[in-house]
């Protein structure tokens, strides 16, 4: 039996929207300057910081797009997204710590500093525009998933989306930010948890699964492009550019210290590891019990709704909105980190140098401010003008990401652990990386395989001749040392930040307490239930009332701590 969308989930998704706007209105407090409102003021908890980053690593392309590839090409999905997890083993061991001491608040800040001023402008202009088309690649993809199972116009959920995601990245930064991509992974993580396990149910066990996939399914045999170690080898370069710098920096430095930084990657590898072999079963269970799912679901790639199939097949009403709250909460964590992150790098390196002065950190705070809108607005307007013209999500998201992971990623990731290379070697980089993205994509049509083996070996290559070429000598030589030097000091909390446990206390307290409401919220679920789905809806809120009972032991115990410090001093 396959249910429809009620009432019931409309308000569902309501409420999960104004709530977003009461998180933005709870947090405008923790912003007195604008290192509050870009970096959280270096006092964001690593938990919280984690799954931000974490709900920030993928969005409704993971229940779409992969959930597709999924239903035609099998445990290939499961291999991209364990590619995913083994990119933050980089960022234990490499990067989040280097990314920590760099003690920036933007991720162009510190390209001034390893390299120089005309680098951090070329790359501040050329990331802001190539993610303005990945971000509103994602804003238009959630838009078709969503409005295909609502019926609610296409140009209509693209604009309202926006503006509720702007709402609260404006009133909050980037604590409403992660708080709000938090609240986020309180909804998806138990749903997604709960429809694979509904789907293994129905369908009999996972031993009937694998018993009624395809043999080649079950394979990484080359049945398709993507169906090939090298395609998977090079997804994982890939997206370990990507996941060691830009948003996933920018959660690295906000925290208190470096040990905070690391568990960061130590959570989202076990998560994104974990939900590889989560995420995907109840795709394959689709391809199980309708290999024909062209005939039930109205899309272009009939697939790619494998995900929202099996939700209004096993969900009761109700959890159908949480559903859809949890595709939102994947788009929205993604799209509003972009605007965040490039707010700051708009307002902290580009503004500045146009005007050629610094400002005061409250001017920086509306700078930002306003930033946010213009870049929200801009990536909405491309959003719309994507669905007017029929636009491919999955190919726009390809290759506009994987021509600014590579180009921003290199330079960028190089540049924090290769020392003997002079100022222009990032900018050098950069160019040669975006000149073979661009051909690579655009000209030659080559596909991920040529173009990621092309475009790295190219760019380390042009990186390491340019140490050899040139040896820094006078004020470029003094400023990579200083840089260096600071990168091997470790961070002084104390001196540094200040005190932390009172903000960590605060933010898990409130989390506590939303997730509390929610799970108490979901029960009435139970009031329009069908015979059969109660337990599916007990086990759902079961699950967020023990997140809300961490939560508040967690803010017990750093508020026990901030209360007691002053009686040892």
């Amino acid at each position: 039996m396959t249910h429809s969308i009620e009432t019931l989930d409309y308000l569902v998704i309501l409420f999960y929207l104004l709530l977003t706007i009461v998180v933005g209105l709870y947090f405008v407090r923790f912003n007195k300057a604008g290192s509050d409102f870009f970096k959280g003021g270096n006092k964001i908890p690593w938990l919280v910081a984690g799954i931000s980053a974490f709900m920030s690593g993928f969005s409704a392309w993971t229940f779409t797009g992969a959930s597709g590839v999924a239903y035609n090409d099998g445990i290939v999905a499961i291999g991209l997204y364990v590619g995913n997890a083994a990119s933050f083993i980089l960022g234990y061991f490499l990067f989040a710590v280097r990314w920590r001491r760099t003690r920036v608040s933007t991720t162009m800040e510190y390209l001034v500093e390893r390299y120089d001023g005309v680098s951090r402008q070329t790359f501040s202009w050329a990331t802001v525009f190539f993610e303005m088309f990945t971000t509103a690649a994602a804003l238009y993809g959630m838009a078709i998933f969503v409005s295909s199972i609502t019926d609610l116009p296409l140009t209509t959920t693209i604009v309202v989306s926006s503006v509720i995601i702007l709402a609260y990245c404006l009133l909050g930064g980037l604590w409403a930010v992660v708080v709000t991509d938090f609240l986020q992974g309180i909804i998806l993580i138990p749903f997604t948890l709960l429809l694979a396990g509904a789907a293994l149910v129905q369908i009999g066990g996972m031993g009937a699964l694998i018993e009624g996939l395809p043999d080649e399914l079950l394979t990484i045999s080359g049945h398709t492009e993507r169906a090939s170690i090298p395609y998977l080898l090079s997804w994982t370069i890939m997206v370990s550019f990507g996941y060691n710098t830009r948003a996933h920096a920018q959660r690295y430095f906000s925290v208190p210290d470096e040990r905070s930084a690391k568990k960061i990657a130590v959570l989202n590898f076990v998560l994104f590891f974990i939900g590889a072999f989560i995420w995907f079963i109840p795709a394959l269970a689709m391809r199980v019990m309708h290999p024909d799912i062209g005939t039930l679901i109205d899309l272009p790639n009939p697939e790619e709704g494998a995900y929202a199939l099996a939700s209004l097949i096993l969900l009761p009403s109700g959890l159908i909105g949480i559903m859809l709250a949890a595709i939102f909460s994947a788009s929205m964590s993604s799209i509003s980190t972009f605007y965040n992150m490039h707010s700051a790098i708009i307002a902290k390196d580009i503004i500045p140098s146009l005007f050629n002065k610094e400002f005061s950190e409250r001017a920086y705070l509306w700078i930002g401010r306003l930033s946010t809108l213009g870049i929200g607005t801009t990536v909405t307007t491309i959003a719309v003008i994507m669905a007017q013209m029929g636009t491919s999500v999955f190919e726009a998201m390809l290759r506009f990401n994987t021509i600014i992971s590579l180009a921003y990623g290199i330079p960028a990731l190089l540049g924090l652990v290769i020392k003997n290379t002079p100022h222009w070697s990032g900018l050098a980089t950069f160019i040669f990386a975006s000149i073979m993205g661009i051909l690579g994509w655009m000209v030659f049509e080559w596909g991920l395989v040529i173009n990621v083996a092309a475009t790295v070996t190219g760019s380390v290559a042009v990186f390491w001749l340019s140490g050899l070429a040139a040896k820094e000598t006078g004020p470029y030589r003094e400023r990579r040392e200083r840089f260096f030097r600071k990168l091997d000091t470790p961070i002084d909390v104390a001196k540094e930040v200040g005190e932390v446990n009172l903000s960590g206390s605060i933010v898990f307290l409130f989390l506590a307490k939303v997730s509390a409401l929610i799970a108490t919220l979901s029960l009435a679920f139970l009031l329009t239930a069908e015979a059969g789905e109660h337990l599916l809806i007990i086990i759902n809120s079961a699950m967020t009332y023990a997140l809300a009972l961490l939560f508040h032991v967690l803010g017990k115990r750093l508020l026990k701590l901030y209360s007691s410090k002053p009686a040892q001093t």
